[in-house]
């Protein structure tokens, strides 16, 4: 075989298809996972609170809570009795910025292998007015974290009462922790413990 025999064979193989000039199908641009849902009813900010939690998503944790730029009315925390008692200073001037405060302590004490859950139970959603409402539910919050010592399971009791803002979204602007017995840890007792 000659010299130009070899150069016209690796020619052809070169165009008969090995497709390295061929166009292809371009890949999805990559997006971060997110789970939130505009918050157009007072349903959905619910919803989206559990997802946030579950996806240790700071943002859309703190988009659920009420925010004064968009017209909304200003968040307000009030821990269940047993709490307020033990850890009451914490609490005193408990806001929007201690609830982020909060949970970015408790995200960073969580164990990747596992989610936080949040149950609810005993559903109550119902309309104070147009621009109100009022929610309650049965909590079960499992928190998986780095420390034996800290808390991993609370329960209690939760109302919120929901408003809309300038944007017709619904938010939390007013947050109330109830026990259900003095044994049994609840929510306010673990945003004391990761306040610090």
């Amino acid at each position: 075989m000659t010299k130009s025999h070899v150069i016209i064979l690796l020619q052809l193989l070169f165009l008969s298809g090995c497709g390295i000039f061929e166009t292809r199908t371009p890949e999805p641009p990559q997006q971060s996972r997110s789970d939130f849902q505009p918050p157009t009813t007072a349903g959905t900010v619910i919803d989206n609170l559990k997802n946030a939690i579950t996806d240790l998503d700071v943002t859309n944790y703190l988009a659920c809570l009420s925010d004064t730029s968009f017209g909304g009315k200003v968040f307000s925390f009030s821990p269940s009795a047993k709490a307020a008692s033990q850890y009451g200073a914490i609490f005193q001037a408990w806001d929007k910025t201690s609830e982020q405060n909060y949970f970015n302590y408790l995200k960073s004490y969580s164990v990747s292998s596992s989610s936080p859950v949040l149950t609810l139970s005993n559903e109550t959603l119902v309309p104070q007015s147009s621009s109100t409402y009022y929610y309650s539910a049965d909590y079960t919050l499992l928190w998986p974290n780095k420390s034996s010592t800290n808390l991993q399971q609370v329960q209690g009791n939760l109302q919120f009462y929901l408003g809309i803002d300038n944007n017709q979204n619904w938010s939390i602007y007013k947050w109330v922790d109830t026990g259900t017995s003095d044994t049994v840890k609840t929510w306010s007792d673990l945003k004391a413990q990761f306040s610090q």
